[in-house]
């Protein structure tokens, strides 16, 4: 007598393939949302750092600002009561910087 079943087609290697497919569907669709989050993710963070650096900017610009600010009223005012100390200072500190670049070109 003849077997039946050895005509019959193998379901199961069907049922393992459709398996296969729709795991690696998931996977895939798994992995896309996993770089949507990260490429939203990387945008925040970018976002953040640009907003802080334009405030530490900001922020140091004024700083900055009213520490020359002060400074020029200072040097100023000690020009005007000493021009000639002013002047004698700017000369040494002259030549001090043209001997060393002097001294560097030989």
């Amino acid at each position: 007598m003849t077997d039946v079943t050895s005509f019959t087609p193998d379901t199961s290697s069907a049922a393992a393939v459709d398996g296969a497919k729709k795991a690696a569907a998931e996977k895939t669709q798994r992995a896309k949302e996993a770089v949507t989050k990260a490429v939203q993710s990387a945008r925040e963070t970018a976002s953040e750092v640009a907003q802080q650096t334009r405030t530490f900017a900001a922020e140091k610009a004024k700083v900055g600002a009213a520490w020359t600010r002060d400074k020029a009223q200072v040097a100023h005012t000690v020009a005007e009561d000493h021009p000639i100390g002013v002047a004698l200072g700017a000369f040494a500190i002259g030549l001090g910087v043209g001997f060393l670049i002097a001294r560097n070109l030989d």
